[in-house]
Order: C-alpha cells, then structure tokens, then sequence
C-alpha cells in the first residue's frame, strides 16, 4: 500500500475521532479566516481537503459559495451532514475549470504531497483561481517527509514538513507573497502564508 492510499486509510478509519481534534485547532477568532475573506475579490472559494468540513461551513455561513473536495470519503458524510457541496478529489488531479474560483483555503492538506510532486500542484491551483485569486496555505513546520503512525490505532499518515525559505521558494514562480506567520499550538508550529495568484 502506497502513502496516499495509507493516508486515506487513515482518515477514514479515524474519520470522527480526527474530526473532533482538527476542532481543537479551529478557533473562529483567529484573524487568518476573517483576513482570508477580506482578501477574495468574489465569493468562490475551494476548500482543498476540507476534513468534517468545519472551515467550509463557516465559510458557506458567511455568505461564500465553498466547495468543499477531500479524498476520504467518511469524511465527506460528515461534511455532507453538514449540507456542504462535496467532491471526492484527489489534490494531485483537480477537475475543475480554469479561473473557477476566488480563493483556495489549503489547511494541512498540501503537507501531505511529497515534494517532489508538490510544484505541479501550485501550478494547477494557480490555473484554477481567478486573476487576483487568493490562496491560504497552512502547513507544519519542520524537515524531511515520512508516515506518522496515528496513536489511537493501527494507521499511518503521510506529511512533509517545511521551513519558511523552502515553503516561499517552491510558490514564488506562481503566486504573490502577500503574508506569512508561524503560529504554535501545542508542539506543533504552523507556517500560515496568503498568496495571490501570479501571472505569467
């Protein structure tokens, strides 16, 4: 079993148990959702591995039309309780239009590409977005890449980890450097980075 079929395999047998703790890391207060809005010259917005969907409601409360794709299908019911417009979607093949939304709300999903396969990512997401599109990137912080054994069963998660140079260096061919921030919760430091769309 490759990484992704085993990352997969991992939220879908953790689905609710995962859901529950990505809740702890979500509070509405933080300025990068409000910020994010701000931001967006429209209301289209794409959720790039969304989870329970907690962001994409949120975002679908605040008068934005999200759609919400993820490659774990338990996670999508619990999105689609929520009466959020899901795709079952692989990152690494978006089919969507070109210049089809406003904003891409990334959040610890992009940390689960290898690198070597991440800058055909950006290019992509790049095409999906609008000219003056918006890209919100959240990633943890650190080197290498590897599966993580989950705790509470017997599963693995892929994740890749970044320092800020690296991170900056593989979008600046494709995006606008418009902010970033490390923020820590727990053990863990986030790099939070807003990108806008490039031409070129």
């Amino acid at each position: 079993m490759d990484y992704k079929q085993k990352t997969i395999e991992s939220y879908n047998q953790n689905a609710r148990e995962l859901s529950e703790k990505f809740k702890e890391l979500m509070n509405l207060k933080r300025r990068e959702f409000q910020r994010f809005i701000d931001l967006l010259q429209g209301k289209k917005i794409l959720d790039l591995g969304c989870g329970s969907g907690d962001h994409s409601l949120y975002y679908k409360n605040k008068g934005l039309d999200v759609t919400s794709i993820d490659l774990s299908e338990e996670m999508l019911e619990l999105c689609k309780e929520k009466g959020l417009n899901t795709y079952l979607m692989d990152i690494e093949n978006l089919e969507f239009k070109s210049e089809s939304f406003d904003g891409i709300w990334a959040v610890t999903s992009l940390l689960h590409i290898p690198k070597s396969r991440l800058t055909e990512v950006i290019k992509n997401l790049n095409l999906l977005l609008k000219s003056e599109g918006i890209l919100y990137v959240c990633v943890k912080e650190g080197k290498g890449e590897k599966l993580i054994a989950d705790q509470s069963k017997n599963t693995q998660r892929f994740f890749a980890f970044w320092e800020e140079g690296e991170l900056k260096k593989l979008f600046e061919k494709y995006f606008i450097l418009i902010e970033n921030k490390r923020v820590q919760f727990k053990n863990t430091v986030f790099l939070q980075v807003f990108f806008r769309k490039k031409l070129y």
